[in-house]
């Protein structure tokens, strides 16, 4: 009995979790990625910087869907009550979620590059990279505001306005600019990159000030 409790379930709560908080999303996800092609076309692109194109500014918006719902469930009292009652930390199932949610959206991100290298477009693993980067800075600005607002609809409502003031402003962002694949600059996903773990961590440290001051 002493040493299931010393063991963290991690796949346990990585498949309730899918289960109950996750399928939504990645429903969502889904519809994203079959919409794409039919909105943008997905094929015979034969540079770089037009192949960019729908990666960053539709692909990308999967992070939204898969990584701000992560405090949601807690905002509901009965289950952050039953969440507390548990021998393991909340923050660790918060980091559950967090890693499935990245994994899910580095999938479908990889999904739909495969996608567009079967149709003829020029596709490299910096593409790849460089949206997955955008799909966790754009999460993570959702998982932050949700996390300091506890309120899942301004978690959404954050980057979908970030993502705004970079079709009205482009370039001016400088390496926070979310398409600048497109303009075949590389160097804004690594600081985009960066930056959304350093707000996944914040917001974690908020959700765990937050639960210890309840």
């Amino acid at each position: 009995m002493e040493g299931s409790k010393t063991r963290f379930p991690f796949w346990e709560i990585t498949k309730i979790n899918v289960r109950h908080n996750a399928l939504f999303p990645i429903l969502i996800s889904i519809i994203i990625c079959v919409v794409t092609p039919i909105m943008t076309g997905m094929e015979n692109l034969d540079t770089s910087s037009e192949a960019a194109m729908p990666l960053e500014m539709f692909i990308s918006l999967v992070g939204v869907t898969m990584l701000i719902p992560v405090f949601q469930p807690e905002q509901n009292v009965e289950i952050n009550d039953l969440v507390s009652s548990k021998y393991f930390s909340a923050v660790k199932v918060y980091i559950v979620r967090i890693l499935y949610s990245i994994a899910l959206t580095a999938l479908f991100v990889g999904l739909s590059a495969l996608y567009m290298s079967m149709r003829n477009c020029e596709i490299s693993a910096l593409l790849v990279l460089g949206t997955i980067a955008d799909a966790v800075f754009l999460g993570s600005l959702g998982i932050l505001a949700s996390a300091v607002c506890n309120n899942t609809v301004i978690g959404y409502m954050l980057p979908l306005l970030y993502y705004t003031v970079n079709i009205g402003v482009g370039s001016k962002l400088g390496n926070f600019y979310l398409f600048s694949m497109s303009v075949e600059n590389y160097g804004p996903k690594v600081w985009l990159f960066i930056t959304g773990i350093t707000f996944i961590t914040l917001a974690i440290g908020c959700q765990k000030l937050r639960r210890l001051n309840m």
